[in-house]
């Protein structure tokens, strides 16, 4: 896992990332602090890269990828940061080295797969609930059922690749579904239900719809043309029948005054960002979820809870709407209210701050919210999936990409040509 931070003001922005990088599977993870996740272009733009997520794409790391862009980039400039994404996309899609039949079937494989084992543990919960016996005919019903709920939604989802072909899809990739079929249900599946799931597994793919083995990708800095710090934020998953599936996530910018949409200051966190969010927001996430959760479930129940302790109190159905009905709008005052009072206390305070932050202070401030983040990790029982030393850069127009702090493996005075 990872943690990575853009701040931004006017006069510039800082980049900063950690070093863990965890290998293996849920029961044996090993966590080592020595992946490189911030990158520069080069000396001739004003462009930097983060990485976060699958530490490769293709089963290529994303180090040789970015370095290899590098080398073919060479010394061209864009007037906009939107065109050095652009060519960057275009390079993956028409570099050949980049497109493996193989590992397209490991994508379907660990797309498709996740989906299936959430259907299985969905009519297993249903089946431990019920009092009926599995027969292999309700396994079947329930099957059928949770397949063409999932293909539905999966057809109201944007497309990501809309000209992907089913038919070439089926002819390519049934032998793969076949064998996550056989690997994931433990019964014969009839021809009708093997049908529907090559449909799933083919709206899965070319729909919004991203594996833990997909990568997010930032880009950041200026374009020739740019006066402020702009920011991109996509994710990619890779090639299906040799189209790139991808999608961007976010766009930041920095304008010309606080009015304008996205202001004049921005901390746009990536990855484990619950630190980070709690700094901003004087909460931490996951609490601040209970906490609305548990507010859902009270007003929720509050028509059942008044008939149980008051007596004689019997409520008609359209009592019980319009309680229910108040409940959902006073559920939606009170997260109103707290979001305001976080943007008057906290947020807008904090960013009022960085808009006038120098470009030292702003390289310190992202540095320090990536080592909180660790800190937690070592604190906490969770896997140490954020590590140090944190890798720190900042962007300015007139001196582009500048290292502030980076990690270096390299002995210089044995390796001087380096």
């Amino acid at each position: 896992m990872t943690a990575e931070i853009a701040i931004m003001n006017k006069q510039g922005m800082a980049l900063a990332a950690d070093s863990a990088i965890t290998s293996g599977r849920d029961d044996i993870k090993k966590v080592y602090n020595s992946a490189n996740k911030l990158f520069s272009l080069s000396g001739e733009q004003a462009v930097g890269i983060m990485v976060y997520g699958a530490a490769s794409f293709m089963e290529i790391p994303w180090e040789v990828i970015i370095k290899s862009y590098r080398e073919f980039l060479g010394t061209r400039t864009f007037s906009t940061l939107n065109q050095y994404m652009e060519d960057f996309l275009d390079f993956l899609r028409h570099d050949e080295r980049f497109k493996n039949s193989q590992i397209e079937e490991v994508i379907i494989y660990r797309t498709f797969s996740g989906i299936l084992k959430q259907i299985v543990r969905e009519i297993e919960d249903d089946i431990n609930q019920s009092e009926e016996e599995a027969t292999n005919t309700i396994v079947e019903n329930l099957m059928s059922v949770y397949i063409d709920r999932n293909i539905e939604e999966f057809e109201k989802k944007d497309k990501i690749i809309p000209a992907l072909n089913f038919e070439e899809f089926k002819e390519k990739y049934h032998v793969t579904i076949n064998e996550i079929e056989e690997e994931i249900i433990s019964f014969k599946l009839t021809e009708t239900l093997k049908e529907k799931l090559i449909i799933l597994a083919y709206e899965t793919a070319r729909s919004h719809y991203f594996s833990t083995g997909s990568s997010g990708f930032v880009i950041a800095g200026f374009g020739e043309k740019d006066l402020f710090p702009h920011l991109l934020s996509f994710r990619l998953e890779g090639f299906i029948l040799g189209q790139l599936k991808y999608t961007k996530e976010l766009e930041k910018q920095i304008s010309y005054t606080n009015q304008q949409e996205d202001g004049t200051a921005a901390i746009v966190p990536f990855a484990q960002r619950e630190m980070i969010d709690s700094f901003m927001g004087g909460i931490e996430p996951d609490m601040e979820d209970a906490i609305f959760s548990i507010i859902q479930k009270v007003l929720t129940e509050y028509p059942n809870q008044i008939q149980q302790h008051i007596k004689d109190i019997s409520f008609s159905n359209d009592h019980v709407t319009n309680i229910e009905k108040l409940g959902k709008d006073v559920y939606q005052s009170i997260k109103e209210a707290v979001w305001e009072y976080q943007q008057s206390n906290y947020i807008k305070p904090l960013l009022g701050i960085v808009r006038s932050l120098p470009k030292e202070d702003l390289a310190d401030m992202a540095e320090t919210l990536i080592n909180l983040t660790s800190f937690k990790r070592r604190v906490s029982r969770a896997t140490e999936s954020v590590g140090l030393p944190v890798d720190v850069a900042f962007i300015t127009k007139g001196d582009g990409f500048v290292w502030r702090k980076r990690k270096n493996f390299v002995n210089q005075e044995l390796n001087a040509r380096l």
